[in-house]
Order: C-alpha cells, then structure tokens, then sequence
C-alpha cells in the first residue's frame, strides 16, 4: 500500500487494512494463549542475587506479619522452609536441619516432619556435611530450585513486582 499520505484511502485499502488488523490480532491472542497453556514462562533474565532479594523480601514480609497477628494465625512451616532454601542455594549459603526447622516457625520434631514430606516431594535432599558427619545439611533438589525459581519470577511477571537495585 504505497499510498501518498495527502491522497485518502480508498475503502479498498481500508477493508484490507481492516483484514490486516484482525488477521494480526487473531494471530497475537492464539500465541498469548498458547503461552499460557503451555505452562511456560515469560524468559526473565535474573541473576540468583536479584531473584535471592526479592525472595528474602517475600519471607521478610511473611514474618512481619507476627507483629500485627497472632502466629497461630500463619502455619506454613514447609513454605518458609522453601524460602529459606531458595535464598541460601542463591547466596551460596549451607542450611542445617537446626536452622531450617528453626525457619519453619515450628517445634523440631514438627519441622522434621516437614523436611521428610518435601522430601518424599522431591523438593529437597538431605546431605551429611563434609566437615561434621553429625550435621545433616538440607538443600533444594533441581527440581525445588527450578520451582521456586519459577513462582519468583512468575511474581515479577505476573504482579509487576518491584526489581531490586
């Protein structure tokens, strides 16, 4: 459609301009759609430092809610535990059994509980720590880590999440 802009359009050019139009936005909401039944994500390139932050930002908020509310209120041990092994994998950092039931916000025998069910999950694994036979170390599995991967950038994506700095 090589028209002169001082010249109109005839309402040849309109019709296939509309065709155009429709054919190209039938075409955009097939491949939106297909995209969200595909299960995939949008690809956001985020470092493990950035993604830690705003984790530790999600877990931060959790546990400002115990200064308004009652903690009987909140009970997902094995959700803050998946926080805290997403953000220590992304800083590098070891957990214990001690320090993962201790970030469940449940009694020991209560967190161990938790640690054997995201285990059967496939979520974490236990390890016996190089330097101590005695302390047991616990760690996202891949799959874990691609999960929770996955939910914090789906949170950027999907709720226009702040980036950090």
């Amino acid at each position: 459609m090589d028209t002169d802009p001082g010249e109109p359009v005839t309402s040849v050019e309109l019709e296939k301009l509309r065709q155009n139009w429709e054919e190209l936005s039938s075409r955009v909401a097939e491949i939106e759609a297909a995209a969200l039944a595909s299960d995939t994500l949008p690809t956001l390139d985020f470092s493990d430092g950035k993604l830690a932050a705003i984790a530790s930002s999600i877990h931060d908020a959790r546990k400002r809610r115990l200064n308004l509310f009652d903690a009987s209120l909140f009970g997902e041990p094995a959700w803050d535990m998946l926080l805290t092994l997403f953000i220590a994998r992304c800083r590098g950092e070891q957990v214990t059994t001690t320090r993962l039931c201790a970030a469940g916000g449940a009694p020991h025998a209560t967190g161990l509980r938790w640690i054997g069910l995201l285990n059967s999950q496939g979520l974490l694994q236990r390890l016996r720590a190089p330097e101590d036979a005695r302390v047991m170390l616990i760690e996202l599995t891949e799959t874990g880590y691609a999960l929770m991967r996955r939910y914090v950038i789906d949170g950027i994506a999907q709720f226009q999440m702040p980036l950090p700095d």
